[in-house]
């Protein structure tokens, strides 16, 4: 039989991370003194269990196991220093005890989810197996309570308890409390009862029930094992939930019955760094604890027997002194006086409770009224960096990892760049060679999408030699790095190869065109050329010229780079410059028999070519364009959003005069053009800021003598147009843009007959009176005709 005598089997029933639980197990350890402990975890990983006794390993760490055919189907087991099996360990090992993983081997778990993602890619199509797991949909529940049970058992035994969830109830009872090892036993008793009442598990769906099943019957065998080849007492520690069924007497034959046939593959295990953030609940993660920061500081008031009534003082007064000085940091007044009010209003709010010491919830109260007046807006950041928390776990050197980890891990030490859970800012000098070096390898980790920093352009520096970065670390990034160990050992051959593998395969130019600026940017002189000819085969076979407008634009914005990196600069001007003409020579014909939608999209491209084509320095390829944009602006066939850009941008070049404008805007809005025509073109034209109207008189003096020269009935017809066309404008542009009508005395243009030149016409009336009776067909017209203030 896999069970044993109660005088030699210790089950030790924890939250995975807790650390009332991590400190009744380390109290029960020393009572029961077991002469081999087995923990809840994957024994994929047992030969990594030593390193925790390292004085290097700072958690919160996690064991990484993944498949060694494919590294993006893995399983993360994260441990904070406060999560009981962590604690087990390191007393293991301090004690010289033998200590080793227990759970389902992450090789079957791991197997059986390829197996199901196979079946799901298989087109949708039904085999028998997933055909009959489909048809055994569990049952719809009968029984309220066992349904209300199955879903948060622990919610059940708060409520019989008296409070309000099972998180309150759990942290009083054994996070907070001062209990000793005897909590183990109150515990298993209540989940004894709860699970003969709900077991088997009728509402849980089959392969989910197997599973649990499966895995407990492994820790029962290994169990057994360890019962049989060691005399003295065994420590086993687990799930709560477990320890009932882990007691339970099963036959062994039974147990390897239940797991004879599993499918199994090869898998890798190392330690990587985890984080504070992706152990909360909010993260998603299924074992997670609402507040890793808070049971950090918990954990170390234990170590130093703060935890206790006596000492309630000094735990408070510590904690609330943390968030005085974080409010400080970030440029909230908060006195001494005030850290030590709220200490004393956390401490009388547990008095009024009746608990023993101050939670989260009474210090987070007395922060709230204290420290933060009341401002539940300045409360997000202590709950950001302290209730959460932003801590980043370490790893010794002497841990076996991947060689591009370990590559990176080299380039954080030498260009010292520490990876941090929280959002952090990194200004980047590029004509420094430690900021080029940064520079570099944010870019290269991006091309093997491990997007650990995000750039956020180069701030208040008009130059090209500087570069805003936002850091942020992320686990997740320790699978991306060993997925991408197909594309080399190495930070720099992972990217290089990467990003000619995806220019490769990539479906629009576009794409292969933000693969060379990414190349460029990262230093990767070899990729960049193979790219760059990869660019030019795919861009000279095709005429789709809405996919080569995107082309240009960010290898047009990597020219501007060539002082501060070394770069193929001729190659790539010659590129830009081939797909600039090609682009030109079919304009025309791309702006022609469009959908709305389309042109809407062409027009947002086409702006952004012509901004980039503005970087340029040459001058036949600017005059090309302008001639394009000749042609698509005198084009009927043309769509008229996009003429409309195109009158616009030649005006903005200096290529039409004034009132060569003028007249084109009085032809397009004429009253032979309809009016949906006529309101796509003045969209077109003004864009979608007022910014324009506002800096530029002349085009402002076009526009207002084009409207005041326009008969009432015209005027009307027009109305929904205008509104449309200033639509896209910030309200605060356009009070602004009335604040400039109204200190200006317009000046009206003539435009008596298409052919005559313009003609300017007297000044309007320059009083008050005059503007004041206009001014409410303004507010209609430029769509701010609501209550503004001021």
């Amino acid at each position: 039989m896999a069970a044993a005598s109660p005088d030699r089997l210790h089950l030790l029933g924890i939250r995975h991370h807790g650390p009332g639980s991590a400190r009744a197990v380390l109290a029960a350890l020393d009572a029961a003194d077991p002469a081999v402990v087995l923990i809840e975890g994957p024994p994929d990983a047992d030969e990594l269990i030593g390193f925790a006794a390292s004085p290097a390993m700072v958690p919160p760490v996690a064991l990484l196991v993944h498949a060694q055919d494919d590294a993006s189907n893995a399983s993360f087991f994260p441990f904070a220093v406060f999560s009981p099996e962590w604690q087990a360990i390191r007393w293991a090992l301090a004690k010289q005890r033998p200590v080793r993983f227990i759970d389902l081997p992450a090789s079957h778990r791991l197997a059986e989810r390829a197996k199901l993602a196979k079946q799901e890619s298989d087109e949708g199509e039904a085999t028998p197996e997933n055909a009959d797991a489909a048809a055994q949909d569990p049952p719809e529940p009968t029984d309220p309570e066992l349904a209300q049970i199955r879903r948060d058992p622990l919610a059940y035994l708060a409520t019989l308890a008296g409070y309000d969830d099972s998180e309150s109830w759990w942290n009083a009872i054994v996070e907070q409390g001062t209990h000793g090892p005897e909590i183990f036993a109150a515990l298993e008793a209540a989940i004894t009862a709860l699970r003969e009442t709900i077991d088997p598990l009728p509402y849980q769906p089959p392969d989910e029930a197997q599973r649990e099943l499966r895995r407990e019957a492994h820790m029962r065998l290994q169990i057994a094992a360890a019962l049989s080849e060691h005399d003295g007492p065994v420590g086993v520690v687990c799930g709560a939930w477990h320890v009932p069924a882990l007691r339970k007497k099963v036959a062994l034959k039974d147990d390897r019955a239940l797991l004879k046939g599993l499918p199994q593959i090869k898998v890798t295990a190392t330690w990587v760094p985890w984080t504070e953030t992706r152990l909360a609940a909010s993260s998603g993660y299924g074992a997670g604890v609402i507040s890793p920061g808070w049971y950090a500081h918990l954990w170390q008031g234990l170590q130093h027997g703060q935890v206790a009534a006596r000492d309630a003082t000094s735990f408070t007064t510590r904690w609330q002194t943390r968030v005085a000085e974080l409010l400080r940091r970030n440029g909230r007044p908060a006195s001494t006086a005030s850290a030590i009010e709220a200490s004393r209003l956390a401490i009388t709010l547990a008095a009024l409770r009746d608990v023993a010491l101050p939670g989260l919830a009474e210090m987070r109260e007395a922060s709230l009224a204290t420290l933060c007046e009341g401002e539940t807006a300045l409360f997000r950041l202590i709950e950001q960096q302290l209730i959460i928390g932003q801590r980043v776990g370490e790893i010794d050197d002497s841990v076996p990892q991947m060689p591009l980890a370990a590559d990176l891990a080299r380039w954080q030490r030498k260009l010292k760049l520490k990876p941090e859970a929280l959002d952090s800012d990194l200004s980047l000098d590029l004509r420094s060679e430690a900021g080029l070096a940064k520079s570099q390898l944010l870019h290269r980790l991006a091309l093997i999408q491990v997007p650990w920093g995000r750039l956020q352009g180069s701030g208040q520096s008009r130059g090209t030699f500087r570069e805003n970065w936002r850091l942020r670390w992320e686990p997740e990034f320790s699978v991306r790095l060993v997925e991408a160990l197909v594309h080399g050992t190495t930070v720099a051959q992972a990217a290089g190869n990467a990003a000619v593998s995806n220019a490769q395969t990539a479906a629009s130019l576009n794409t292969v065109a933000a693969i060379v600026s990414g190349c460029l940017e990262a230093g990767l002189s070899e990729a960049a050329e193979t790219t760059i000819a990869l660019l030019q085969q795919r861009s000279a076979a095709t005429s789709d010229v809405a996919n080569l407008t995107e082309a240009v634009p960010p290898l047009a914005e990597i020219l501007r780079y060539g002082t501060a990196r070394a770069l193929p600069t001729e190659a790539l001007r010659l590129l830009v410059i081939s797909l600039t003409e090609t682009i030109c020579a079919g304009l025309v014909y791309a702006c022609r028999s469009l959908q709305a939608d389309v042109a809407a999209d062409l027009r947002g491209k086409l702006a952004r070519l012509d901004a980039a084509i503005g970087l340029i320095e040459d001058a036949g390829l600017r005059e090309g364009w302008r001639r394009a944009l000749a042609l698509v602006a005198n084009d009927t066939s043309a769509h008229p959003l996009l003429k409309g850009l195109a009158s616009r941008a030649l005006y903005d070049h200096g290529i039409v005069r004034p009132e060569q404008t003028a007249l084109a805007l009085s032809r397009a809005l004429s009253h032979s053009v309809p009016t949906l025509e006529a309101g796509d073109w003045l969209d077109g034209f003004l864009g979608q800021s007022g910014q324009v109207l506002l800096h530029d008189q002349a085009l402002r003096r076009i526009i207002d003598a084009w409207l005041a020269a326009i008969d009432d009935e015209a005027f009307n017809n027009l109305l929904p147009v205008m509104r449309r066309a200033f639509a896209g404008f910030d309200r605060s542009e356009r009070r602004r843009l009335l604040d400039e009508l109204a200190r200006q005395r317009p000046t009206a243009m003539s435009t008596a007959t298409d052919a005559a030149p313009l003609q300017p016409l007297a000044p309007l009336p320059s009083s008050a009176a005059g503007f004041d009776a206009a001014l409410p067909l303004l507010l209609t017209i430029l769509g701010a005709d609501r209550p503004m203030k001021g």
